[in-house]
């Protein structure tokens, strides 16, 4: 600790004695001003930080991923040396992960190159881990008399009907993001393609206040319980703005609509009906039994554990690259658009689920990314649900 104008490594308790209780302890240090050894200075040639091959001078700050390195002086060895914060990153050392042969690669993205673990968590997952009672209600019951599919695409089957990927931006929303994404493809699919507008994302975010935390983070069942008493309006009508500009500080979110039939929409050239949706209903963690309910119904939503090398996915089977799978980075929710299998480059055949992320389509495989299926990989299976949309009996498939 510092005492007086240098760095002292020793205390009261190391010279109550004769005998040096401490390897780097002296009697003529520390102790007294007139016989401390004064703080190191930096000489005038020679001395720098060095980083990345460029020389740096007292004060001088750089920034190495998402920590701040500043270069100050030694206090202890004299001279100069950068010292620096020591935040995990979200994008960490990719090769690393490339190396360790797991059936998925790992890149650098832009968008969270600079970012700490806490702060991608933050902006860009955004689920609640579900309640306990909610996480434990009933599974319905599936009959398991049709064959499954090697493979399979809910695009293949309906089209345009589904809706593509999203960009949550920076905000905690992904709530919103995959509870909207599903009701719009349900409804659709429900409706025979006669209601194929896209939900409003923004109006489930900033009206769905109570015990919501809108950019901050949200549950989804809360979510599907706005939908069905109040519903929402289409995209078009209130389109999405939050997350999508560099002020990421989308804690106060007003909304812009009442809660009548009908009024006007803050897109002023459209207007829109409220379109609602029933209670969600949970589908048991046997894959077997989410995959005849996405090959009858359509999509489903789960909510999974995002790890801290899940923002560096590029493409192949995700599966954890940690030593253990105990670490949680945060909850995230997402679309389960269908499965499939893969062979590793070592011959090993890895399952996987089809998923639709909502950070774009610049980011994975245009958006979308596999993960391991049939092993719960971060709890993919653990809670996966289904809703049906609010429509005419006539709309509904036989």
């Amino acid at each position: 600790m510092p005492f007086y104008d240098t760095l002292c490594y020793c205390d009261e308790f190391c010279k109550r004695t004769d005998t040096d209780c401490c390897p780097d302890y002296y009697s003529n240090l520390c102790h007294f001003p007139s016989t401390a050894i004064p703080k190191p200075t930096p000489t005038a040639s020679g001395d720098a930080c060095i980083f990345e091959g460029n020389s740096y001078g007292l004060g001088d700050t750089v920034q190495d991923n998402c920590n701040t390195c500043v270069c100050e002086v030694d206090e202890l060895f004299g001279g100069l040396e950068f010292r620096c914060t020591t935040d995990i990153c979200a994008i960490q050392n990719p090769e690393e992960t490339n190396n360790q042969g797991k059936g998925w690669k790992a890149g650098n993205y832009t968008k969270f190159w600079g970012k700490t673990i806490k702060e991608a968590r933050l902006y860009r997952t955004g689920t609640l881990q579900p309640p306990g009672g909610v996480a434990q209600q009933n599974e319905v019951d599936i009959d398991k008399a049709e064959d499954l599919l090697p493979m399979f695409d809910v695009r293949d089957k309906w089209g345009d009907l589904i809706g593509g990927i999203q960009d949550q931006g920076d905000c905690g929303s992904s709530w919103a993001a995959s509870t909207i994404a599903l009701a719009s493809d349900r409804l659709a699919i429900q409706s025979r393609g006669t209601i194929t507008q896209r939900l409003s994302m923004q109006h489930l975010l900033s009206c769905n206040s109570r015990n919501q935390r809108g950019c901050d983070g949200g549950y989804t069942d809360r979510a599907y319980w706005f939908l069905r008493k109040k519903g929402v309006v289409s995209d078009e009508c209130y389109p999405l703005k939050s997350g999508q500009s560099e002020d990421t500080s989308m804690d106060k979110l007003t909304c812009e609509l009442g809660y009548l039939q009908s009024y006007p929409c803050p897109n002023g050239d459209v207007t829109s009906e409220l379109q609602r949706s029933s209670p969600p209903y949970r589908i048991g963690m046997n894959q077997e039994e989410i995959m005849l309910e996405i090959m009858r119904n359509g999509p489903v939503q789960a909510t999974f554990q995002v790890k801290d090398d899940f923002f560096s996915y590029v493409t192949g089977v995700y599966q954890y690259s940690g030593s253990d799978g105990s670490e949680i980075e945060g909850f995230h929710s997402v679309r389960i658009l269908g499965w499939g299998k893969e062979i590793s480059e070592d011959g090993t055949e890895l399952p996987y689920w089809l998923c639709a992320n909502s950070w774009g389509t610049d980011w994975g495989e245009d958006g979308y990314f596999r993960i391991l299926r049939g092993k719960n990989e971060c709890d993919i299976e653990s809670f996966v649900v289904g809703v049906w949309g609010q429509v005419d009996a006539g709309m509904h498939e036989p």
